[in-house]
């Protein structure tokens, strides 16, 4: 009998024992042996099958084992995984915050330099003008082709603007900046009466807005061409121009556009600009230069203020004012002469004063041209003053802005009787004894007066020249160069 059977036949080994058997005979011969031993495992000899399997078995469990160790190494090395995740996670935290500083800077590097490029376009462009008024002033588009069609200065900018009219951006914005309530006035305000009854309202503009004014009106407004039927404000043109093509007429047909001026607003004058080529932006800046709110004067706590008492419209006194009027009209001039011409009569226009005249084969159209140049007048804007509506048969006196056109151009006799009890009387007594309406510029009033007789009664002048010779060698005045000239022959 082997020792260790009779050491297992004595009694189970002890663990040292054990442990110098596994030593000894090695783990798995030890389990083997100690499974026979226990009737868990045959000693008999393994059949081919059998030897197959064990092979495979023995393969597998080597795959697995190798597998094993590759898990326990890794452990080993995932045994700091705490470790490993608060490095990772702090270089990721760190590169984040870095990422961020980059970002906040680039962020406040790119805000400084947009600051710096608004402040520099504030100092060249006109950015907001006031409440109501300063839609548009972003658009910079522009019709050059149109412009130099026009022959029109190329203003692309409120700089350029400024430039050209040789002032600052700054006091541009100043002329043009609107407020409903404000304590600076550009304009002298003072009223005139009227022929009809009652006072007319002149807004005369300050002198930086007058030279604003007169650079829009010289450069852009006068380059344009009006409709030939206008005949007031067109240099060259008169009263006279205007009558005379309703001269020995069967009918005459008087028509007057209520509140002129006023009637032609902000929008308006900035869709002509616009029209003519010009940039939102630039048409705004233009149509707040020639536009201006009728306002009243008050006075709060101490301080006058001037509030707006309408929308921004065309100011009677300023320069740019007849001219627009003029050339916003273009359109109702045509369609009126369009008309006239459709039934046989002339059309003229002197600012608000519309005249149509016929022969005898269109008095019976007289109606339709009414009905229809009210139709016209409405859809372009405008509304006719009914209460000067007239219609003017040859049988009576028929007179267009002051001159008589029955037969040849003539002034009342009235008035022409009027007059030279004028002259007589100032002539005798001196102009301040004679000036009982207090005119503040009497002595041009009157040769004024004498040269209007004059252009309508040219017979006339012959009269009229040593009268006002007269009376300027009396009372040390300055008599026209035209009285000189009639005394000479």
């Amino acid at each position: 009998m082997a020792e260790e059977d009779i050491k297992q036949e004595a009694g189970p080994l002890t663990r040292e024992e054990w442990i110098a058997k596994v030593r000894s005979q090695g783990r798995d011969n030890t389990i083997r042996e100690e499974m026979i031993r226990l009737g868990f495992w045959s000693n008999d000899e393994l059949s081919s099958e059998e030897q197959r399997q064990q092979a495979t078995e023995d393969e597998e469990y080597q795959q697995l084992l190798k597998e094993l160790n590759k898990l326990k190494a890794e452990s080993a090395k995932l045994s700091n995984l705490n470790e490993l995740l608060k490095i990772a996670r702090k270089k990721r935290i760190e590169e984040s915050k870095r990422k961020r500083a980059e970002r906040k800077a680039r962020r406040e590097r790119e805000q400084a330099e947009a600051a710096q490029r608004w402040q520099a376009h504030k100092q060249t462009h006109v950015i907001h003008a006031g409440r109501g008024v300063s839609g548009g002033l972003q658009s910079t588009v522009y019709d050059e082709a149109k412009l130099i069609e026009n022959n029109l200065p190329l203003i692309r900018s409120s700089l350029e603007l400024a430039e050209a009219m040789e002032i600052p951006v700054g006091r541009l914005k100043w002329l043009t900046y609107h407020r409903k309530t404000a304590t600076l006035n550009h304009y002298q305000r003072f009223t005139i009466p009227k022929k009809s009854g009652g006072r007319r309202e002149i807004s005369a503009p300050k002198k930086s807005l007058r030279a604003a004014q007169q650079w829009v009106k010289t450069h852009i407004l006068d380059a344009l061409t009006v409709h030939p039927a206008a005949r007031g404000f067109v240099s060259g043109k008169s009263t006279l121009d205007h009558a005379e093509p309703h001269l020995q007429q069967a009918a005459v047909v008087k028509m007057d556009l209520k509140d002129f001026f006023p009637t032609i607003r902000f929008r308006r004058v900035k869709g002509f600009f616009h029209y003519l080529g010009y940039s939102e932006a630039v048409s705004t800046i233009f149509a707040l230069l020639c536009t201006e709110p009728p306002r009243k004067e008050i006075q709060f706590n101490g301080t006058r203020y001037y509030v707006a008492m309408d929308e921004r419209q065309l100011p009677q006194g300023a320069c740019t004012s007849p001219a627009l009027s003029n050339l916003i009209c273009r359109r109702l001039d045509q369609r009126l002469r369009g008309l006239a011409e459709k039934h046989g009569f002339h059309y003229t226009r002197y600012a608000d004063d519309l005249a149509f005249s016929c022969g005898e084969d269109g008095l019976n159209e007289i109606g339709a041209i009414i009905n229809t140049s009210r139709d016209i007048i409405r859809f372009e804007g405008f509304a006719v003053n009914e209460e000067k509506t007239r219609i003017l048969r040859a049988s009576n006196r028929q007179n267009i802005t002051g001159i008589v056109v029955n037969q040849k151009p003539n002034i009342r006799r009235k008035d022409l009787r009027a007059f030279r009890a004028l002259l007589y009387s100032v002539e005798k007594n001196g102009l301040e004894q004679e000036n009982r309406h207090n005119h503040p510029h009497f002595w041009d009033y009157i040769k004024g007066y004498a040269s209007y007789i004059r252009m309508v009664r040219p017979d006339l002048e012959e009269k009229l020249a040593p009268r006002l010779l007269r009376i300027s060698q009396k009372h040390g005045l300055h008599a026209p160069d035209w009285c000189k000239q009639v005394a000479a022959k």
